[in-house]
């Protein structure tokens, strides 16, 4: 049997989101489509990856007052030195490092950057345009989300990964002898950030007029169907090495990093049909 129901099928949110049950619409990025469908009044994006950070600017195009809920997340830009991004970290070598290189002692691995659809984004490009930035959600106090005082070092660690992913990329074109542009700084990485005086620690939905709530913390696999004793952990994801299951003649394809960062994108497609296809026939 081969799962490929993927890895990213359910949307996740923090324990703590079920503390606030009156007030707002709570959505998760998934359901997300576009401003309009939103009622009246501020919204609060929570998470500042790809899907947070895109709709945060969406909404701030669109006209309308927003929060960020920031995260310890890393940012690329979206071309660089003539290419696009992801041109790079196929030519690099970035998406085809293993698992192990990656993943820390307790299983977890970083989200993937914050990378703009079509422009690069950054946390200091939408606070520009007008985006109010918070620190990391926390939890709900007294009915009112609270966040960490860590919005200025999130931003830094924005900018600390993609000068670290730039030097690579750099270094690689000297390396390789390649005729490529010479790099130019971006508006979206170069503007200063506009914070506010204090850090917002706390948010009164009513008092800011806080009319929606989009979750965007991140997505995991829904493989409540399998009741096979050893195929999943204790939190209903699959136990598995290079999406092979611990128990014979069951794969795992489409999982998100299951083997390097390539796994769980289209570019893994091919590689990974091949290799369960070759394991198959040998079994058979």
């Amino acid at each position: 049997m081969v799962v490929a129901s993927g890895s990213l099928n359910r949307p996740r949110r923090p324990v703590s989101a079920s503390a606030l049950t009156d007030g707002p619409v709570q959505l998760d990025a998934s359901d997300y489509r576009n401003a309009d469908d939103l009622p009246a009044g501020a919204i609060l994006v929570i998470g500042s990856a790809q899907s947070g950070s895109q709709i945060a600017e969406d909404l701030i195009l669109a006209g309308r007052e927003t929060y960020l809920a920031t995260g310890h997340i890393g940012r690329l830009p979206r071309c660089y030195r003539g290419r696009d991004i992801v041109v790079w970290m196929v030519k690099t070598g970035l998406v085809d490092a293993p698992r192990k290189d990656f993943v820390d002692p307790s299983g977890r691995v970083a989200g993937r950057p914050l990378i703009g659809a079509l422009h690069t984004i950054s946390l200091q490009s939408l606070s520009a345009q007008g985006v109010m930035l918070l620190g990391r959600f926390l939890g709900v106090e007294n009915g009112q989300p609270v966040f960490a005082d860590d919005l200025v070092g999130n931003i830094r660690f924005g900018d600390e990964i993609s000068a670290q992913f730039k030097k690579r990329i750099d270094e690689f074109i000297e390396r390789s002898g390649l005729d490529a542009p010479a790099p130019v700084e971006e508006e979206a990485e170069a503007v200063a950030p506009r914070l506010p005086q204090r850090p917002i620690l706390s948010l009164d939905l009513v008092e800011r007029n806080i009319s929606a709530i989009v979750w965007c913390t991140g997505f995991q696999g829904d493989f409540r169907w399998i009741d096979v004793s050893g195929v999943l952990d204790k939190r209903g994801q699959p136990v598995h090495e290079d999406g092979v299951a611990s128990i014979p003649g069951i794969y795992f394809a489409g999982l998100d990093f299951a083997s390097t960062r390539r796994s769980g994108t289209v570019m893994a497609i091919e590689d990974e049909a091949r290799r369960f296809v070759g394991q198959i026939s040998a079994r058979t």
